[in-house]
């Protein structure tokens, strides 16, 4: 005897042993004054709490049924579903119906002796599947039928549908009289979501033939049907899973053994382990994290390096999640990732982008022009990069450019060694395993080196990176392995490495503040970025780029920068450099109102360098002072000034005072620039 049959046969037996029952004197009259209470609530001639034959619930039914415009004395035919919308609804409920089928048919073989309807229905009360007819089923119940309150009226499976719970209608309680010997229990299938997928429903012609345990049996083959539809859903979403990915999926079971595996997983272990299916793990992983880890706390684990074993120099990244089945783990999921594309997610959701190139470096003086070809010639090659300049000066820009020039496709991570506690950079750098320290993730974290892998590793303020762990960096170029903290075992990387630094490396190797071993190994190639006090024309460039990007960026006119307030910012000495120019534009475009930038535009620490202020009236344009020559070819800010202090005389006929005025300085201050270089305002042209 089958187990499910077994179970059943007690209920199946009392169905029997009742099957001759019949009704007496005091069921007749109970029945009849149920029929009398129904019809005197529809007539309003009594109020529903007086129906007190009947569960409440079934009352409120009866209305509705009776404000659906049905009348208990007359039955109509149920409305049928269209052919085409019944075969789309067909093949939407496939899944269910197919699961369901064959404890359908074994239910009929159990009732075949007992006069009864079997059938399905969806969660809207359409009948999908009937089996073992009543007689001439003059109901009507076939497939593709609407059974609802508005219909039919109050049903079994109706109720079933709206109260979500097994329910027993018997005779008088269903809504229209043509089903007064009718008896009928109805019970819920759900998915595993808790949502209603459809109804069983086990009727019999004549009520004095079905109790309690009716509805039993209803319940237990409604829930074993159940059972295996939310199974089935799973397997077929697993199975879904494991055919469509490119990663490679394990399945094992709490012993260890592997139950399943996708052709990713097989590929990967073709060669080693041909029989992959009802190996066990300690066979496929060298370590024993799963045995001693996971399989013991049923915990996930999400981020852990694991190499596999007879497949060298192969690392991966192993996600583990635990299976369960009603809150109790039967078994885990394991996905393998290579550990290189693991890392590329990481570093796309981490945003290590660049976005600066060759082409978006403003210069063409002959020191920027100089820099920029020896950088895209270093591009070219593997060699570490040390870039040299003042803070401002656009080290990183230079970074970025090498790399998008040298590699593009990879990411570009920056760590800025100054701006990291020192108790903190190493874990920064080199990740951590789980639980490593206090406060570290539970599920790890892969270092700034481990996310450069493929791409560029930036190190800004080098100079400031602790002594005791220059060492270990030292290590890392030369064998290109780390170990995280915490770690046991060695992961490869492949990066470039370009540092940056505003101090003499050199002053810090003689002090003991930097290793000499270190420095040669980052400084094979070396770029020197000059201030801008000393890139000449730079400084005419960058500040129309600054106010042309600046006004594309909130979307306004370009303003005009007049002539004194350009003059002022071309002698200034930007000890801040391109950081603190940018800063000067951006707060002149904020206070500027008709459209040109004038003197009292500027911040005060710019004009304050500068001799007392005078009127834009006063001031000859500096284009016809300083002819072209001056602004356009690669001459340094000092020379722009004497070239234009030398103009200045000549236009007031070497009248210093004017001379003074015209330039925008004091008369005192002139006269020592004119010292300074070496100008006689009687020789001046």
């Amino acid at each position: 005897m089958k187990p499910l049959e077994h179970l059943l046969s007690p209920i199946i037996n009392n169905l029997n042993s009742i099957s001759t029952r019949l009704i007496n004197e005091d069921d007749k009259i109970f029945i009849e004054k149920i029929k009398k209470q129904k019809m005197d609530l529809l007539q309003k001639k009594i109020t529903p709490s007086q129906a007190d034959l009947v569960r409440p619930e079934i009352v409120e039914s009866w209305i509705r049924s009776s404000e659906n415009g049905l009348d208990p004395l007359v039955y109509n035919d149920p409305p049928l579903m269209d052919a085409l919308s019944f075969e789309k609804r067909i093949k939407e409920k496939d899944f269910f119906i197919q699961t369901a089928n064959p404890y359908i048919a074994q239910l009929e073989n159990m009732l075949s002796h007992i006069e009864s309807y079997i059938f399905l229905t969806d969660e809207h009360g359409l009948i999908l599947r009937v089996v073992q007819a009543l007689g001439k089923n003059k109901f009507r119940l076939t497939p593709g039928t609407i059974w609802t309150e508005k219909t039919i009226g109050t049903c079994a499976h109706e109720m079933c549908i709206q109260l979500k719970t097994p329910i027993q209608l018997c005779g008088p309680e269903h809504f229209c009289r043509i089903f007064n010997n009718i008896s009928s229990s109805s019970a819920p299938v759900f998915d595993s979501n808790g949502n209603l997928e459809g109804t069983l429903t086990i009727s019999s012609p004549h009520f004095d033939r079905q109790n309690s345990y009716s509805l039993g049996l209803a319940v237990i083959m409604a829930e074993t049907i159940q059972k295996e539809f939310q199974l089935s859903v799973n397997r077929e979403l697993f199975h879904i899973a494991l055919t469509g990915t490119e990663d490679a999926m394990i399945m094992i079971n709490k012993c260890g053994v592997v139950q399943k595996a996708n052709e990713a997983a097989c590929g990967i272990f073709k060669h080693t382990i041909p029989n992959l299916v009802g190996s066990q793990i300690g066979d496929i992983f060298e370590n024993q994290l799963i045995e001693n880890s996971i399989l013991e706390t049923e915990k996930p684990n999400l981020n852990a390096n694991i190499k596999l074993k007879k497949i060298k120099q192969k690392l991966f990244s192993l996600f583990i999640q635990p299976i369960k089945s009603e809150n109790i783990t039967v078994g885990y999921l394991l996905t393998l990732k290579p550990i290189n594309q693991t890392l590329k997610l990481s570093q796309s959701c981490n945003g290590f982008t660049s976005r600066f190139t060759f082409d978006n470096i403003v210069g063409t003086s002959p020191q920027s022009v100089k820099l920029i070809s020896l950088a895209k010639r270093y591009a070219r090659y593997t060699s570490n990069v040390l870039i040299q300049g003042e803070s401002g000066t656009g080290k990183e820009v230079f970074a970025q450019a090498i790399h998008n020039e040298s590699r593009p496709d990879g990411p570009f991570v920056a760590v800025n060694c100054a701006a990291i506690p020192k108790n903190l950079i190493e874990s920064e750098l080199f990740g951590y395993e789980p639980g490593a320290f206090t406060g570290a993730e539970r599920i790890g974290k892969p270092g700034k080196i481990e996310q450069a892998c493929d791409g560029t590793l930036f190190l800004d303020e080098i100079g400031d990176m602790p002594v005791e762990l220059q060492a270990v960096l030292l290590r890392v170029l030369e064998d290109k392995m780390i170990m995280r903290l915490g770690g046991c075992h060695y992961i490869p990387v492949n990066f470039r490495l370009i540092t940056a630094t505003n101090k003499k490396l050199l002053d810090l190797v003689e002090k003991d503040l930097f290793r000499e071993d270190l420095y040669y190994r980052i400084s094979v190639f070396k770029l020197n970025i000059p201030p801008l006090r000393e890139r000449g024309s730079d400084v005419v460039q960058l500040i129309d780029h600054l106010i042309t990007a600046y006004a594309n960026a909130e979307c306004i006119d370009k303003p005009t920068l007049s002539n004194t307030a350009k003059y002022i910012l071309l002698q200034y000495n930007w000890p801040g450099n391109i950081r603190q120019l940018k800063n000067v534009i951006s707060y002149a475009m904020c206070m500027h109102t008709d459209g040109i930038i004038y003197p009292e535009h500027l911040p005060d620490e710019i004009l304050n360098t500068a001799s007392t202020p005078v009127s834009e009236k006063d001031v000859v344009e500096i284009e016809s002072l300083a002819t072209s020559d001056v602004l356009t070819n690669n001459v340094s800010v000092k020379e722009m000034e004497k070239e234009v202090i030398k103009k200045a005389l000549h236009s007031s006929d070497n009248h210093v005072r004017d001379a003074a005025k015209i330039v925008g300085l004091s008369k005192s201050t002139l006269y020592r620039k004119i010292k300074e270089y070496g100008l006689d305002p009687n020789d001046a042209l």
